[in-house]
């Protein structure tokens, strides 16, 4: 019989199916036939073409659906029709249910296969390897000769783990679930340690009983090792920035809180004032003579004389209260729950500190101050405790900085007039 261009093309692309399909003209006459037909069915193309099909078959596939053809022996050929039109040509393509879906088509999804770059591994409901990809050999480092007809645990080194998994594959498959996006851990034959993203799809006999199963896995492991990466430089990067706020909070020289800190923790005793009804006081302590030990023996002295006095500051203070630097030489400290009596105890110890190694006579100039401390006290108004953060905290600092202020100035009228000068901002703030 004589094809025309059309139909030799057709002819052309129905041999890449791997299930038997054929192709009806015009007239109602086979004219394209291919070969996984010609190897299930068992008859040649040239048997066929250029006749009806009802000459070529008792039940003709009318519709898509369910369907019951006989090769050329006269056994049941069961599978499913597919009907599609394309131009003037009518197509039907038969997927067979039995297992045994003739050598070309078996050849032609193997060659298929080759291509896919995933490792596909068909196996038996024993677990025997039935086929195994150049995917799979790559990714296990396997040959396919030496696994098919042998058990698929030669994959692995772990037997147990493989069992376990080809259980959960068939339970689920069986049971008619999905079996899709499952990661596992695993060591291939050849020593690899990899992580597997596998899937699976269920082989059906011609009874519709479990035939095995179609593995797919993708090697997934340099995906998890970057995550793992990532998550390790992002783990790293919380630490530093922590360690940055830290340090941010904290005085790097002494210790002690930084002027931000100190500013927190101010605001949150004067806010836990209001509702408990507590008294606040904040102490200031400046170093005398400071600058002069700066000039004279330099800044090392000027460090240790600093780190020295914030570690009495400390020793003297109650497990409540929080000491931090304010400047060069100023330091502050929040006394939440402590009155103004026990606020000038606390004073006391501290304006008695001296350091710990008298400063050495040479390089000491006539006129340098003598090192020393002078102290404030000042306790918070309810004015200043029920204020907006900025408004109350900076009022009680610039008061303990005042009273600081009035000692150095070493008279009762000057600490009269700071202290008046501190009662007209607190006004001011009420207003």
């Amino acid at each position: 019989m004589q094809l025309d261009a059309q139909e030799t093309a057709t002819a052309r692309f129905l041999d890449g199916f791997p299930d038997p399909t054929w192709s009806v003209d015009p007239t109602g006459r086979l004219c394209a036939w291919n070969r996984a037909a010609e190897s299930v069915l068992g008859v040649p193309a040239v048997a066929v073409l250029g006749r009806y099909p009802q000459e070529v078959f008792a039940t003709v596939p009318l519709e898509t659906g369910p369907v019951d053809l006989r090769d050329a022996d006269g056994r049941v050929v069961s599978g499913s029709a597919v009907l599609w039109s394309d131009g003037d040509l009518r197509h039907t393509s038969v997927r067979v249910c039995r297992g045994d879906v003739g050598v070309v088509s078996r050849r032609l999804l193997e060659g298929l296969l080759e291509h896919v770059g995933d490792a596909i591994v068909t196996v038996d409901p024993q677990g025997l390897v039935q086929l195994l990809n150049k995917g799979a050999e790559r990714l296990y480092g396997v040959r396919a000769a030496d696994l098919v007809g042998r058990h698929v645990r030669g994959l692995c080194r772990d037997d147990d783990g493989i069992e376990e998994y080809l259980d959960a594959v068939r339970r689920e498959l069986v049971a008619g679930r999905t079996w899709s996006g499952v990661e596992v851990e695993l060591v291939t034959a050849s020593g690899r340690s990899l992580v597997v993203e596998s899937a699976a799809t269920a082989l059906f006999d011609g009874h519709g009983g479990y035939a095995g199963a179609v593995l797919v896995s993708r090697d997934v492991t340099p995906v998890r090792e970057l995550e793992q990466s990532l998550r390790a430089a992002t783990r790293a990067l919380r630490d530093r920035a922590s360690q940055m706020a830290k340090a941010t909070h904290r005085d790097a020289l002494t210790g002690v809180a930084a002027r931000s800190l100190l500013q927190e923790r101010l605001s949150a005793a004067l806010g836990a004032a209001v509702d408990a009804d507590e008294p606040v006081c904040v102490l200031a302590a400046d170093l005398d003579g400071f600058r002069a030990v700066n000039d004279s023996y330099g800044l090392a002295a000027g460090d240790a004389l600093l780190i020295a006095f914030a570690a009495h500051l400390r020793s003297a203070l109650p497990p409540s209260a929080t000491a931090g630097r304010l400047g060069a030489d100023e330091f502050a400290v929040v006394l939440p729950g402590t009155g103004e009596e026990q606020a000038e105890r606390i004073a006391a110890v501290v304006r008695a500190w001296t350091p710990p190694a008298p400063l050495p006579a040479r390089g000491r100039r006539a006129d340098d101050r003598a090192v020393g401390v002078t102290v404030g006290v000042v306790r918070a108004t309810p004015v200043e405790c029920r204020s907006p953060f900025d408004t109350g905290v900076r009022s009680v600092l610039q008061r303990v900085e005042d009273a600081v202020a009035a000692q150095k100035s070493g008279g009762d009228g000057a600490r009269r007039r700071a202290s008046d000068r501190a009662s007209d901002r607190a006004s001011d703030t009420a207003s």
